[in-house]
């Protein structure tokens, strides 16, 4: 998939990759580019045009500091620091996404972000779960205020990506839950209260999006940050309802969901009659509705 560096201030992956004209379901992502050689192969790939990889702390190969390393917890060593990953991965056709699994491995980060802040003229993401979500999810989420706040500070030109924690999948044996009106309203008020000026997409878990798509809308149509998109995620084994998901990007249009699941989900999703450009007015009915009942909770 063809790239170009010809991006605005903010280098939006449908501007980065021309080729999709418009339709970010077609955006292909590499998961837990976690070590050198993941990097190696994503790096190789035609097809794949986002690098989604996670950041903690921990040691690099043999070394007794602790730095921002690239792993997933619990693992806490990895032969690849955030460093490395972003100057290894710096040749110009690759987005990045990168997702911060702690409070103190985003602060450790920040100075790293603005030294080699000038050097990311691609798509950058930033992403962290903020709030506690769906179904009763027990994992602390990192400080909403701190993360907004710190973004903005270090690389104002990337996309956030804010999320909530979940506790869904065979993991935990949860094959059912939605997010909840209480906690998509809390997500757009934290958005309004700290004047969130950069583009947002909220990752949401398929199988629980799914079940609210007009909640889901609401979430989208309410936010006060310019640009606000999903970005459908799902774990191996999740239990997902492909039509209802189908209709969820469909209705809220290919232009405005990025859509990051396994091979064998995807396969059952239909995007037939999804438009880029949907009209305002087709997104909602259903979006107001969730949004008056938003509002009767004050």
């Amino acid at each position: 998939m063809c790239a170009t560096n010809n991006c605005s201030r903010t280098c939006y992956p449908s501007e980065f990759f021309p080729a999709i004209k418009g339709n970010l379901t077609k955006i292909v992502w590499a998961h837990a580019v976690n070590s050198q050689a993941e990097l190696e192969k994503a790096l190789l790939s035609d097809d794949v045009m986002m690098l989604e990889a996670d950041v903690v702390m921990g040691k690099l190969n043999n070394s007794t500091d602790i730095i921002p390393i690239m792993a997933h917890p619990p693992t806490t060593e990895s032969d690849l620091s955030l460093e490395d990953f972003l100057n290894i991965s710096n040749n110009g056709s690759k987005g990045i996404k990168l997702d911060f699994k702690s409070n103190e491995a985003f602060e450790n980060s920040k100075p790293i972000l603005i030294k080699l802040r000038p050097t990311l003229k691609r798509p950058v993401f930033l992403n962290a779960d903020i709030l506690p979500g769906p179904v009763n999810a027990t994992t602390v989420p990192l400080n909403a205020t701190e993360f907004l706040k710190g973004a903005n500070e270090t690389m104002p030109d990337s996309i956030l990506s804010i999320g909530w924690t979940t506790r869904y999948g065979k993991e935990h044996n949860i094959t059912k839950g939605r997010y909840n009106t209480e906690q998509l309203k809390k997500m757009v008020d934290i958005v309004a209260e700290n004047r969130v000026s950069q583009p947002v997409t909220y990752p949401v878990r398929a199988g629980l999006a799914a079940n609210d798509i007009d909640g889901v809308k609401a979430l989208l149509k309410n936010t006060t940050s310019t640009n606000a998109t999903l970005t459908i995620w799902s774990s191996e084994g999740d239990f997902v309802d492909a039509a209802q998901l189908s209709k969820l990007i469909r209705e809220v249009g290919v232009d405005k969901v990025y859509v990051d699941v396994p091979n064998d989900l995807r396969s059952k999703l239909n995007f037939s009659g999804a438009s880029a450009m949907i009209p305002a007015m087709m997104i909602n009915l259903g979006a107001a509705l969730a949004l008056l009942a938003m509002t009767r909770m004050l």
